[in-house]
């Protein structure tokens, strides 16, 4: 090799030693990661918890404090509406004057619904089966006023007040707004039979409607009575031959009530009749059995058990109540029976 290549090869060795590398990059040879997802913060759920908790507070004293400010048994066996004047009868008075107290200055509890904040009294407590039988009554008396008292003789045309008053009180207790479809509910056709009943007593007081004070009348009412009593007896006998194959009978207290609420407004409405049919029950020497009727129904509607019991009626700590309830409501069944028979002869 010449002089001048070796030159040569000498400045180009000498060239790559000055000459600076480029820096390796240290990720060159590693995959590209795609460009992470910018963090968000969790959104804070301090609202929803507070708003399940004070659902969890709010709704049951929503319930409990509208069951105890509305729940009411009124058993007040002094109970008399007032005075309806000369010429009107006091029974139609006495029967007004209870639906006004239940309807318009207590509340209806049959057909509260699950949003309103007495619902507790429907489907737990004992007011809407009083409530149930006593209307189950007064329904009663007012369809035989209607078939007897209330014309001249079986022949004539029934009062067309009488008559929306029997089929306002015929409505099921229960009934709401809907039922499925709209309707009247069960409130308002009370309000509406209570002001018929008003109406034909107002005529009768004048004159322009009939109130037949007859022995044979004063007959039918109390053996329609009587045979509606005798079916709620059954009822409880039934009950509590049931209540032997349960444990704990749920159902004995809603019939007790529904008896009680029965015998009460029994007890009320035929002490009016009393006074209107005094003549009669004067003459055919009657007085005392009947009063003896009145008193068995008011110990009936006066039992106030704080459990009720449906125990064997052989039991010897455990009481049976629909036994007792049942009792009294024969005695004055059979007094009823035996009055009508007396009034026969």
């Amino acid at each position: 090799m010449d002089f001048g290549q070796r030159v040569r090869h000498s400045l180009a060795s000498l060239k790559r030693v000055v000459t600076p590398k480029p820096a390796k990059d240290p990720f060159a040879a590693a995959e590209v990661a795609p460009a992470a997802a910018p963090v968000t913060a969790k959104p804070k759920r301090g609202w929803q918890v507070w708003a399940i908790a004070g659902a969890l507070v709010v709704v049951p004293i929503y319930y409990i404090l509208g069951a105890v400010l509305t729940h009411r048994i009124n058993d007040d066996l002094n109970f008399k509406a007032d005075d309806p004047g000369p010429g009107a009868s006091r029974t139609i008075a006495v029967i007004a004057g209870l639906i006004d107290r239940e309807i318009n200055q207590t509340a209806w509890a049959p057909n509260t619904q699950p949003f309103q904040p007495a619902a507790l009294l429907r489907y737990g407590g004992n007011m809407a089966n009083f409530q149930s039988g006593m209307v189950k009554a007064l329904s009663n008396i007012t369809v035989e006023i209607e078939s007897y008292v209330g014309r001249s003789r079986g022949t004539s045309a029934a009062d067309p007040d009488l008559g929306r008053a029997r089929q306002g009180l015929s409505r099921q207790p229960d009934t709401w707004l809907l039922d499925p479809w709209p309707t009247s509910s069960a409130d308002q056709e009370y309000r509406k039979a209570r002001t018929a009943l008003m109406a034909y007593n107002a005529r009768v007081a004048d004159g322009r409607a009939v109130f037949d004070e007859r022995a044979d009348n004063l007959q039918a009412l109390l053996a329609r009575s009587a045979l509606d009593l005798g079916s709620s007896s059954d009822a409880l006998e039934k009950q509590i031959g049931a209540g032997r194959k349960v444990f704990i009978d749920r159902r004995a207290d809603k019939l007790f009530y529904f008896v009680k609420g029965q015998s009460y407004a029994y007890f009320i409405a035929l002490r009016a009749v009393r006074e209107d049919f005094k003549d009669v029950i004067v003459e055919r020497r009657v007085a005392g059995l009947y009063d003896a009727m009145l008193a068995d129904l008011a110990t009936a509607a006066s039992l106030q058990p704080l459990i009720v019991q449906n125990a064997s009626p052989n039991a010897l700590l455990m009481p049976n109540h629909l036994s007792t309830e049942g009792f009294y409501l024969l005695r004055a069944r059979s007094k009823m029976r035996e009055i009508t028979d007396i009034l026969q002869r």
